[in-house]
């Protein structure tokens, strides 16, 4: 994805500032958004990836239960993605994953762990509610257990299966 340029970028800082090195950030991304002042380039950051490790979870928990239940995997990746509300940027790139077995690294997970715990983190300090970002967290832990984490983090799918496995 930033080799062909197709990131989005959030900063967060003064305008002035953010004029001056928009013009090397386009040379890198496609988007470049200004999301405020110092900080919230950050925070908009957690915020995506707060949803972002919950949707793949659910995405590798709802694979694996129509798995277990028999359904034909090359259809659910039809449903999930094409043909039901559901289906995102994220369903594209994640489902194909689920159904290969491809964890080959995008962004790791360690990576989405680390930031769910710094989102635990700042709800606490913002005195937010954050419960499915903190099972999330808990999930994704759980697959680093498994020494998944250098893989990319749709391989938390790995994690349902082995418990479904489990006696």
């Amino acid at each position: 994805m930033v080799e062909q340029r197709k990131v989005t970028v959030l900063v967060g800082g003064s305008e002035e500032v953010f004029k001056t090195v928009l013009p090397v950030l386009r040379e890198t991304a496609e988007n470049v958004v200004r999301v405020g002042g110092n900080g919230m380039g950050l925070y908009a950051k957690l915020v995506n990836n707060l949803v972002l490790g919950v949707y793949v979870a659910s995405l590798a928990e709802a694979f694996n239960m129509g798995i277990r239940a028999g359904l034909d995997k090359e259809q659910m990746v039809e449903v999930l993605d094409r043909l039901s509300s559901i289906r995102s940027p994220t369903s594209a790139i994640k489902l194909p994953k689920l159904l290969n077995g491809d964890y080959s690294t995008q962004f790791a997970l360690k990576h989405m762990r680390k930031d769910l715990e710094i989102i635990q983190s700042e709800s606490k300090r913002l005195r937010t509610f954050t419960v499915l970002s903190d099972l999330a967290m808990q999930l994704y832990r759980g697959a680093e257990g498994l020494g998944l984490s250098e893989m990319d983090f749709a391989a938390i799918l790995e994690l349902y299966r082995r418990l479904t496995e489990a006696p």
